[in-house]
């Protein structure tokens, strides 16, 4: 890369290490290799833009935060360094993703074990090879795990009731006594009668820890009473997990019952096959009202098939003990899921708020505090600002030098043609260099301005206004402008003594510059407290 004394090589540093054996202080090392690397060539690391993600794999761009963040400042830096391509992706999709970023921004990646461009061709070649090691790690893995169930032994974590001792060839599964009695209390329960509730709730009660620490759930119950490893047979490879590239998550997809292993062994049996069959036959019984999905899961009570889900379900949490605050008593309330499934052993919060009261409090705040336009200008004031900064970044001094340059070296490769015949070669160098020519020159004619606030006021309006229909509009419009708003986190329900209750969560709202109102902002709406005015003072909605 050319530098004049007037621009030196600003670098970024990016590191990674996923959640495989790799030395804790891995990217460190990473990090100290690059510097190397930069200082051997008189480059100058920005500090600032020397990141890690640290325990995330390269699957995925999207659930690497800092990576993301040094491709959106990429106009702060010259040159990317990372110690190999596997860092920066093990995804032909992501790395592509990111060689069109670095051309559009004339910009570089290099990868320090090498000293390959991430554009060079071998740089590409070792991608497809990244790419397929992860898919080689998978069989890998799963041949393995396949092997220690075939030998009876333990594969990986284990329901609650067992636990794993190490032995030379792998890891045994072995009872545990006093789990196993609760279990046994479980089917006797629910072969009594006993709902899946009344059992987690009397669990609770007795303060008998459950394996997540946080009180039995109704869910978990259920799915103790039905694993097949408490009658002494062990069921592998039901499902297979695959990792959605674009969400970063994974999602369940179910195997064929041929592909199932079956292991049995009678020490690890727990129930007898009496009660284990018991158990079943109550199960069918009483899932005879449901309806299931093609994949064999139950959907929704049959007389309420077809019915919408309520406006706010999933999107609210208790303010007490951070459980599910959802739509109970006939659908006409809200109130603490783990509350009525755990029982107050685990939440005390029995307060129960009337639906309509919820939902108008909090669409009140959106129409009459939130969805304004002056609030939203703020909004639109902050990311403007955020604009100008990133384009004080732009230096068209130096695309002004770097035009000099170009036209100096397309004098030069007619000369050169001329002397030596070599007229087709010179014909591809100048077409380059006019491509690029034609490119810087577009860059300074195109001098970006940033739009004033008022020019910028009637657009506003109109996607308020477009907002406003949205989050008040029908129940899945709205269900998904408040998603799209909260992001992954809920508004949160707390009881008050003057108004009932309160919630908090959608935005917040602070007071600056003489009591302005102002809306904080990091990029994006953050969150927002509403209520009698905004937060502070007051607390919530």
């Amino acid at each position: 890369m050319s530098e004049t004394p007037q621009h030196r090589c600003r670098v970024a540093i990016y590191a990674r290490m996923s959640t495989d054996k790799q030395s804790a202080d891995s990217p460190a090392d990473q990090i100290a290799r690059c510097r190397e690397f930069a200082e051997g060539r008189g480059w100058q690391v920005v500090k600032s833009l020397v990141v890690t993600d640290a325990g995330v794999s390269g699957a995925s761009r999207h659930n690497r935060p800092q990576l993301l963040d040094l491709v959106e400042r990429i106009d702060e830096w010259d040159v990317l360094l990372c110690f190999d391509s596997s860092r920066l992706a093990r995804n032909g999709e992501d790395l592509g993703w990111l060689r069109n970023r670095l051309r559009l921004h004339k910009r570089q990646a290099i990868e320090v074990s090498t000293g390959l461009d991430l554009d060079n061709v071998g740089a590409k070649v070792m991608g497809v090879f990244n790419e397929e090691y992860l898919a080689k790690l998978k069989a890998d893995v799963h041949r393995g795990m396949r092997g220690r169930v075939e030998r009876g032994f333990a594969p990986g974590g284990l329901p609650y009731g067992y636990l794993t001792v190490p032995t030379g060839q792998g890891s045994r599964i072995e009872v545990v006594p006093q789990q196993a009695e609760v279990v046994r209390r479980m089917f006797g329960l629910y072969a009594s009668g006993a709902g899946l509730r009344t059992i987690a709730h009397e669990l609770n009660g007795e303060n008998i820890a459950s394996p997540r620490g946080r009180g039995w759930a109704p869910s978990a119950v259920r799915e103790i009473l039905r694993n097949s490893l408490y009658r002494g047979e062990y069921v592998w490879n039901r499902s297979e997990w695959i990792k959605d590239h674009e969400t970063g998550r994974r999602k369940r997809l179910a195997r064929p019952k041929s592909e199932w292993i079956r292991q049995h062994d009678e020490r690890w049996r727990i129930v007898s096959d009496s009660q284990w069959n018991h158990v079943r036959t109550i199960f069918k019984n009483r899932e005879r009202g449901y309806t299931r999905g093609a994949d064999g899961r139950i959907q929704a009570k049959t007389a309420r098939t077809g019915k919408s889900r309520h406006l706010f379900s999933g999107l609210l949490e208790c303010g007490e003990c951070a459980g599910s605050f959802f739509a109970v008593n006939g659908r006409n309330e809200y109130g603490c899921g783990w509350h009525r499934d755990r029982g107050e052993s685990v939440c005390t919060n029995a307060m129960r708020v009337s639906r309509v009261a919820l939902e108008d409090r909090i669409l009140g705040a959106v129409r009459e505090r939130i969805l304004v336009p002056e609030n939203v200008l703020y909004v639109v004031e902050s990311a403007l600002e955020r604009v100008r900064k990133q384009l004080t970044a732009y230096d068209p001094e130096r695309d002004r030098r770097r035009l000099a340059q170009l036209e100096v070296q397309i004098e030069r490769a007619v000369d050169l043609a001329i002397e030596t015949g070599g007229l087709a070669a010179a014909k591809r160098k100048l077409e380059a260099l006019e491509a690029e020519r034609v490119e810087v020159e577009s860059r300074l004619a195109a001098q970006p301005r940033v739009p004033d606030l008022a020019s910028l006021r009637p657009m506003v309006e109109a996607k308020v206004a477009e907002l406003r229909t949205t989050l008040l509009g029908t129940p899945i419009q709205a269900r998904r402008g408040f998603g799209a708003l909260l992001g992954d986190r809920r508004m949160v329900v707390y009881a008050d003594a003057e108004r009932g209750f309160r919630v908090e969560g959608l935005f917040r709202l602070s007071l600056e510059n003489e009591n302005a109102r102002r809306l904080q902002t990091s990029g994006r709406l953050d969150k927002v407290v509403a209520g009698e005015g905004f937060e502070p003072p007051t607390s919530g909605l």
